[in-house]
């Protein structure tokens, strides 16, 4: 008898071997969606050493060589159109640089072993999800924008990339350097009224400036370029033409133009495209 019982335990093995298995790929988590964003200036790619010459240098001038220390902007309200269901949110993962669905790409470049952060990582679509477009918001929502960064998660901590609580975050610092020059641009909103500079405004501030982005895209085009070139074009890199957001400042005015902020533009971003990656 106990051979016949050994000899039948032997004979299903295999097949509880197999259930388990089965049922183990079953229940493995996903990776995640990765879309790249590279930094590019007149189209082509740029990163912490490279260096450029500003398109707006007078040729008789001397010109100089251009390179960013910092480039980084906030996106967040990521949303695709699909050929079956029309536009629907893409929820974002989870990770340092990434929380509550506002993601802080770019880089600091004086950071020891610092890469940066330029891949967006998002929930997986269904496998039958046709995409045709791909849309987001350049900045902070107001209701994550003037929270105390203290006890906010990452990368909505970061301390470069926060003004107070009555200003909120800056969505976007860029920061270059010349051998004899340097260069910013700090975009965040403006006109935020609160009892004091450490209280949050309970309402929407004046001047918002946040972006829209709205591009083609299909899951096997996974890069977004962002020209720096189109940002700077007609504001001539100098220290007298930096910009932090004030609305009345000549240099800040081409700026939002150039992003499409104001009130004679769609408030949608011309200076991201689709890389097609075939």
């Amino acid at each position: 008898m106990n051979r016949y019982i050994l000899k039948f335990f032997l004979s299903i093995t295999p097949i509880f071997g197999l259930s388990i298995t089965l049922l183990s790929g079953c229940f493995q988590k996903a990776l995640p969606t990765k879309i790249t964003f590279q930094a590019v200036y007149k189209n082509t790619a740029i990163n912490c050493v490279s260096t450029f010459s500003d398109v707006h240098e007078l040729k008789s001038s001397e010109p100089q060589q251009w390179q960013y220390q910092q480039l980084q902007f906030f996106i967040h309200g990521v949303e695709v159109n699909t050929r079956k269901n029309g536009w629907q949110p893409w929820l974002m993962t989870t990770n340092v640089n990434q929380a509550d669905n506002v993601a802080l790409l770019g880089e600091i470049c004086d950071r020891k072993n610092g890469k940066g952060y330029w891949q967006l990582e998002l929930i997986p679509l269904d496998e039958s999800v046709v995409v045709t477009d791909i849309r987001f918001t350049l900045g902070v929502p107001f209701t994550l924008n003037h929270l105390n960064p203290l006890t906010q998660p990452s990368p909505l901590n970061e301390a470069s990339m926060f003004w107070g609580w009555q200003g909120g975050h800056k969505f976007m610092r860029a920061e270059l350097v010349s051998q004899n020059d340097d260069w910013l641009f700090h975009l965040g909103s403006t006109g935020c009224k609160a009892l004091s500079p450490v209280r949050a405004p309970k309402n929407e501030c004046l001047y918002p400036n946040r972006v829209s982005v709205s591009l083609p895209f299909t899951l096997e085009n996974s890069t977004i370029e962002f020209d720096l070139a189109l940002l700077v074009r007609d504001v001539g890199l100098a220290r007298k033409n930096s910009c932090q957001s004030a609305a009345d400042e000549e240099s800040c005015k081409m700026l939002f133009k150039n992003l499409g902020l104001g009130a004679n533009s769609s408030n949608e971003s011309l200076l991201f495209k689709t890389k097609n990656n075939e």
